[in-house]
C-alpha cells in the first residue's frame, strides 16, 4: 500500500505553554483511571486551570524546549486527540512523547523558535510537506521551519495512528488476495 504523502496543513487557535511541560502537567496522575473523557477535564490544571473549557477542535499547542518529557503516559498524548487538538508543535519534543504521538495519529512536531513567534491565541497554520514543517503565524506573518519527519511516519499519523494503519492494510491485503 505505498502512496505519497502530499501536503498537509493543520490551522487553528494556538495555545502556548513553556518549556519542560511534562507528561504528569499534561495528564495529572491522579484523574487518569477515570478515562479520557474526566481527563481531559484536569488536562494542564496544573498550569492552566480549565484549559480544556479554551480548547475548540483544531486548536494548536505551541510549546518551547522539551514538551512531553517525564515518564511514559499513553494518555498524555491520547488526551490531546480527544481534546480536539490538531496539531502540536514545540521547539523540541521529548522523543517518547513525539513517538507516542505519532503512533496515536496525533501530528507532534518540532520547529525550532516557534514560542519566540507566537502569542497565546494567534491563529496558527503548520504546513507540512517532505521538505520542512513551516510554522507561520497568520496573525503576525512570522515563520520559523521544522525539520520534516519521514514519509512512514507521516502516513501514520494520516492514517489515525498505527493500529488505524495496520487495521487498513490488513484490509487492502483482504480485498487483493481475493
Amino acid at each position: 500500500m505505498e502512496t505519497k504523502i502530499g501536503t498537509k496543513i493543520y490551522q487553528g487557535k494556538a495555545h502556548t505553554f513553556g518549556d519542560s511541560i511534562n507528561t504528569d502537567v499534561i495528564s495529572p496522575g491522579r484523574w487518569m483511571r477515570e478515562g479520557l473523557e474526566v481527563l481531559k477535564l484536569h488536562t494542564m490544571e496544573a498550569v492552566r486551570k480549565d484549559f480544556y473549557k479554551d480548547v475548540t477542535p483544531g486548536d494548536i499547542i505551541v510549546a518551547g524546549r522539551n514538551f512531553g518529557c517525564g515518564s511514559h503516559r499513553e494518555p498524555a498524548n491520547s488526551v490531546m486527540k480527544v481534546l480536539g487538538i490538531s496539531a502540536i508543535v514545540a521547539d523540541s519534543v521529548a522523543r517518547l512523547y513525539f513517538r507516542n504521538g505519532i503512533a496515536m495519529g496525533i501530528p507532534v512536531f518540532s520547529a525550532p523558535g516557534v514560542s519566540k513567534i507566537v502569542n497565546e491565541g494567534d491563529e496558527v497554520q503548520v504546513k507540512v510537506t517532505e521538505e520542512a514543517v513551516e510554522v507561520t503565524n497568520i496573525t503576525t506573518g512570522a515563520k520559523v521551519f521544522g525539520k520534516p519527519i519521514p514519509e512512514v511516519m507521516r502516513s501514520v499519523v494520516e492514517a489515525g495512528g498505527i493500529l488505524a494503519l495496520l487495521k487498513a492494510e490488513m484490509e487492502h491485503e483482504k480485498q487483493t488476495s481475493s
